[in-house]
């Protein structure tokens, strides 16, 4: 913790006494000396109360109350107000912006929202005030971890965003940060949403971003995941079960026994048994994504994508954090509230449950018929995926298994078709019909990643076909289909230099109901073959300046723009080099342009605490 640190009498230097006597010493030495700067002398800071000390960065003020001298620095750790502006009565320094009140003698802030402040040591020499260069507490890594706790559990946006900047420049990864975050979040939370999901989603992105964008998405996760939290109690721990010998097997039919009667407390020890046992994280995934689909698309895909996003941080941080996520992913599978055999779509005017509930009791039989042959003909679905007929999107789906099509290529192509239905969306939908297009996106997503990591079991594969029902579902919102960009209009009158081309991307976010000027933008720099990395980065700036700030939680973007970058982020690396890479950015890039702008209101207090964590000043009459 920075402390505020009143003047004290030192070894060797002339000091101020409460009854303002003042004694003799030597000089400091010069290499002493030089860490110090001149400040004022103690009869002009008698005069004036505060006075602000030249020279020194940042800007530090001294004050005298009380026969005491301290000296702080001058920026509120809140906001950034010159403190030489506020007042101090009885030990109290207010700043007078926002009314943030500090301890002059200890140097901490009585309030919840602010921060403490950064303070230095004074001497006195031959009646000459003169104050340390540095401040006098310099915390390390350990300091800064508990500090992103408190500020995640007062939710305090400012002391977040201290602590992730400081972490970042200890460990540039960005680990430290998500591992924190997280740990945080499993103390907290007794299910898996937004803020955990926003985590995961960081951790894949980190690599292709800049700085400054991964400061931004850390501080975002990590507000995120405070804010999801608060007013919670601590999570309640369970247990696995005590020893006994049971297989993997055996526990999975448990488990979905569990999830089936929908107790979440017996389905947590039993994947808690898994997870204390010799079984691995792709087979202890398979198991609870597999229970996940005993409904048809629950809860639309939710539980599914969501506990998918878990085993990635898993992933991510090691197998030794299993143990504390795993849990938070159960209750979301457990206690989906609907699946879509209780949706009238999906049951008229036609009937899509019978087809695929018949599929799961054959899927194993067509991969066994399928085992030794080559399916070669992957192209030729598209088109049956994207056309009218449910039934021939199920056969085409079986005859593919049948032919030796591997579930994962399958759940590949899946993918490409729903991103297909986002980069087609009719801009005569509202708004909110982005949300079914995106989602039916991001759940074959997470189907795909679950088939790369674990065995294609028939729980896990009735999810392609519970996929391509959702991208069936989804055709009215393809009338009429929006052409790709380049089909009608030529794309020779944009940019050809891959700087201007994204920030001409930025620029079109800028305005309201540019959709096709952002996909025309995008396009134009893949068909170019400029370096997906850095669209990458863009992309990602681009969502997370959409954030809600705290007094416009509505006015901003959710953690579902975030599920659909990352998602179209992984499929693109899949089909890299292909043309398919532009149909993907365009998917992705119209959804979010058909959001943009908004208030952009969630990087304000970021902003302001990363300047004010490195030194720079906030208000002009502080320089």
């Amino acid at each position: 913790m920075l402390l505020l640190l009143a003047w004290r009498p030192r070894k060797g230097s002339i000091h101020m006494t409460n009854s303002e006597n003042a004694t003799h010493s030597t000089s400091p030495a010069r290499s002493e000396a030089s860490a110090w700067i001149r400040a004022c002398t103690v009869e002009e800071l008698k005069q004036k109360g505060v006075q602000r000390v030249a020279g020194s960065r940042p800007v530090v003020s001294v004050y005298y109350h009380d026969g005491n001298i301290s000296a702080v620095d001058n920026r509120c750790p809140h906001l950034g107000f010159p403190l030489h502006r506020g007042t101090v009565k009885d030990g109290v320094l207010t700043c007078h912006w926002h009314h943030a009140d500090f301890d002059l003698c200890s140097g901490c802030t009585y309030n919840l929202f602010a921060d403490d402040v950064p303070t230095y040591d004074t001497r006195v020499e031959e009646g000459v005030i003169f104050v340390a260069s540095a401040p006098r507490v310099k915390p390390g890594k350990a300091d800064f971890i508990r500090r992103l706790h408190k500020g995640m559990d007062q939710n305090v946006p400012a002391i977040m965003a201290k602590s992730v900047d400081s972490l970042l420049k200890i460990d540039p990864t960005g680990r430290t940060v998500i591992t924190e975050v997280a740990r945080f979040g499993c103390k907290r939370h007794s299910r898996a949403v937004g803020g955990m999901t926003n985590l995961s989603i960081a951790a894949t992105l980190l690599p292709y971003l800049s700085p400054d964008t991964a400061f931004y998405i850390l501080y975002n996760a990590a507000k995120n995941v405070a804010d999801n939290c608060a007013g919670q109690a601590p999570r309640m721990l369970n247990e696995p079960l005590h020893s006994g010998k049971r297989d993997v097997e055996t526990l999975g039919r448990s488990f979905y026994w569990w999830v089936e009667n929908r107790d979440v407390y017996a389905a947590e020890r039993v994947i808690l048994t898994l997870e204390s046992s010799s079984a691995t994280v792709p087979e202890i995934a398979s198991i609870l994504l597999g229970a996940a689909t005993n409904r048809v698309y629950g809860n639309d895909g939710h539980g599914f994508d969501l506990a998918n996003k878990g085993i990635e941080l898993i992933e991510y941080l090691g197998r030794e954090h299993a143990a504390d996520l795993l849990p938070l992913l159960i209750e979301g599978i457990v206690t989906r509230k609907t699946g879509a055999e209780d949706l009238t779509s999906w049951n008229h005017p036609v009937d899509l449950i019978t087809p695929l509930r018949d599929a799961e009791q054959h899927i194993g039989e067509w991969m066994d018929e399928g085992k030794g042959k080559k399916f070669s003909d992957e192209q030729s679905l598209i088109p049956i995926l994207l056309g009218d007929d449910a039934l021939a999107t199920v056969d085409a789906l079986k005859r593919a298994l049948q032919n030796g099509a591997q579930p994962v290529v399958l759940a590949k192509l899946v993918t490409y078709a729903a991103v297909r239905r986002m980069a087609h969306f009719a801009m005569s939908n509202v708004i909110g019909d982005w949300f079914w297009v995106q989602h039916t996106h991001t759940y074959v997503n997470a189907v795909h990643q679950a088939l790369k990591r674990s065995p294609p079991t028939p729980q896990l594969v009735i999810a392609i076909f519970h996929g391509a029902m959702s991208i069936y579902t989804d055709r009215f919102l393809n009338v009429p289909a929006v052409p790709l960009p380049g089909e009608r209009q030529p794309l020779d009158d944009l940019p050809t230099d891959a700087a201007e081309l994204r920030a001409r991307l930025l620029k079109v976010l800028d305005q309201q109901a540019e959709v096709d000027a952002a996909a025309r933008t995008v396009a134009r720099y893949i068909r170019l073959g400029h370096p997906l990395d850095a669209l990458i980065e863009t992309l990602a700036y681009a969502t997370v300046r959409e954030s809600p700030g705290d007094f416009r939680p509505n006015e901003g973007i959710d953690f579902h723009y975030w599920q659909a970058l990352e998602a179209g982020v992984r499929q693109a690396k899949e089909w890299e080099g292909r043309p398919e890479v532009e149909h993907i950015f365009v998917g992705v890039v119209r959804h979010l342009a058909a959001a943009c702008p908004t208030s952009r209101a969630g990087l304000q207090i970021a902003d302001v605490a990363q300047r004010l964590n490195r030194g720079m000043s906030i208000q002009d009459d502080d320089e």
